[in-house]
């Protein structure tokens, strides 16, 4: 069969042959950085043609951008799903903390794209990417009656985005440094940030 012919694979659930070119651009990921990544690569990964890979995405930073909002609605649910709601303020953030820093280590390359790469491409493309999703789970937790029932104090946006940005430079450092992230450290740093 020729390329221009090349079917759609049948057997193939809905969103999974959409799925085989984020899957390969992040295993790509783990090997070099997002900007030497050709489309080339993802389609030789991804076992599929450009033909297959244009059907889906106008380009590399739009694929990006798909596998980065899928990590992000996985991870933050993830996280919310991690807190007990009815524990006290401090461990309630102790277990957002942790199972945020569980999120980033399960996927290190992706995450060390977010921070490095993320940045780089145009405006249009990094604006469709939801950066509030962690920041609002944060928020909907301190806003919680148990959490404020226990001592703990709503977080502001602002606080919420303090929180989350000095976890991501957490991350950055000891992911680009191959260290894990000194959980006990951000656990204490948002306890600090939440009280005062």
């Amino acid at each position: 069969m020729s390329r221009a012919a090349e079917p759609h694979p049948p057997a193939e659930r809905p969103g999974a042959y959409r799925a085989r070119f984020t899957g390969a651009l992040e295993s790509l990921l783990a090997e070099k950085r997002f900007p030497k990544i050709t489309i080339g690569d993802l389609v030789g990964r991804a076992h599929t043609s450009r033909r297959g890979f244009y059907e889906q995405f106008d380009s590399k930073e739009a694929c990006l951008v798909a596998l980065l909002k899928e990590a992000a609605a996985t991870g933050s649910a993830q996280v919310a799903a991690a807190v007990d709601r009815t524990a006290p303020w401090q461990a309630q953030l102790r277990q957002l903390v942790t199972a945020w820093i569980g999120v980033v280590e399960a996927r290190p390359a992706l995450m060390l794209s977010y921070l490095r790469d993320v940045p780089l491409l145009d405006a249009p493309i990094s604006a469709d990417l939801n950066h509030d999703t962690y920041v609002d789970v944060a928020r909907a937790i301190s806003a919680g009656s148990e959490f404020r029932a226990s001592g703990g104090t709503p977080l502001s946006r602002a606080r919420a985005l303090i929180l989350l940005g000095g976890l991501e430079k957490l991350a950055e450092d000891a992911l680009q440094n191959g260290a894990a992230v000194n959980t006990e450290e951000a656990v204490q740093a948002a306890i600090l940030l939440a009280a005062s």
